[in-house]
């Protein structure tokens, strides 16, 4: 399969190249940057130089002649990204950036589409368990997280699967190398980390090589046509999260702040995962402590 990747030099692109191409796939990559592109720059990939947010439909198009399949997998979620600042990037991605490659998917007539999606625009669960029947929480101050995710997720559904069998993969918070778990492991080291509200929501993370394993299968599985699906380990309380956290590095276990606003409780269930693809978490979510590097938009 030829399958054309937005995000490749990414955290979530640079565990999935690998897993394509042992596949036997081969995979078109657009890419910002020759130099962020190094990472995934070998045979059986093509390098196209473009940006989702400017290279326009027409460009797309081009790029993806040929292809069977596209993936979105573009985020701006870094650490100090301009994807979580006033200039939104993220939500660009996510919204004119996925409109104007599903009419580039449309137009090339390309089968199959999979789309990156998060559970982090639930409402609190508190102690209940999240399907993905779950509405999301557009209202108030979630909308500036929420909405861009429900608008990216109905232009997908708006897709015939019959003509681009689309799915839709909702993430949990990635942990493992160039993700955000580097930001806790440091805060615990410097003795500065503390668990918000008494540590009793839910959090679902997954690692970023299990939800890439997850894409690979999903790209190649006819039921997983037509599906939204959470890719997500199983779920833990997040201070019990950060106490073992504590103890694999060695460090106090963070004090609780219970003058800080707890946390929306995200208590997600991945078994459609499981029965639609066959997939299941191996990684686990606790970090390789031999060091870890730092995560870019793809």
């Amino acid at each position: 399969m030829r399958i054309f990747l937005v995000g490749a030099t990414g955290v979530i692109g640079r565990a999935l190249v690998p897993r394509l191409l042992e596949r036997g796939d081969s995979v078109v990559a657009l890419v910002r940057s020759r130099e962020r592109a190094t990472a995934i720059d070998r045979p059986g990939v093509t390098l196209v130089d473009g940006d989702l947010l400017t290279i326009g439909e027409s460009g797309l198009a081009g790029a993806l002649d040929g292809c069977d399949a596209a993936l979105h997998m573009a985020t701006a979620l870094r650490p100090g990204s301009p994807g979580l600042g006033t200039t939104n990037t993220n939500a660009a991605l996510r919204i004119e950036g996925t409109s104007v490659l599903l009419a580039a998917v449309l137009r090339a007539g390309i089968a199959r589409f999979v789309q990156q999606s998060i559970v982090m625009a639930y409402p609190d669960g508190r102690d209940d368990w999240l399907d993905e029947s779950t509405p999301f929480d557009t209202s108030g101050a979630r909308a500036e997280t929420s909405r861009p995710v429900a608008e990216m997720e109905r232009m997908v559904r708006a897709l015939d699967p019959r003509t681009a069998a689309w799915s839709i993969l909702r993430g949990g918070p990635f942990v493992g190398p160039a993700t955000f778990q580097d930001g806790a492991i440091e805060r615990l080291r410097a003795g500065t980390e503390r668990v918000p509200g008494d540590g009793l929501n839910w959090i679902s993370p997954v690692h970023v090589e299990d939800y890439a394993q997850a894409v690979a299968l999903a790209t190649h599985s006819p039921a997983a046509a037509g599906r939204v699906l959470h890719v997500t380990d199983g779920p833990i309380r997040n201070g019990d999260y950060l106490d073992r956290l504590a103890e694999r590095l060695g460090v106090t276990h963070p004090p609780l702040d219970l003058n800080a606003a707890a946390p929306r409780s995200c208590r997600c269930s991945n078994r459609a995962a499981q029965e639609v693809l066959g997939w299941e978490p191996i990684h686990g979510i606790w970090p390789d402590l031999a060091g870890s590097a730092e995560s870019t938009r793809g």
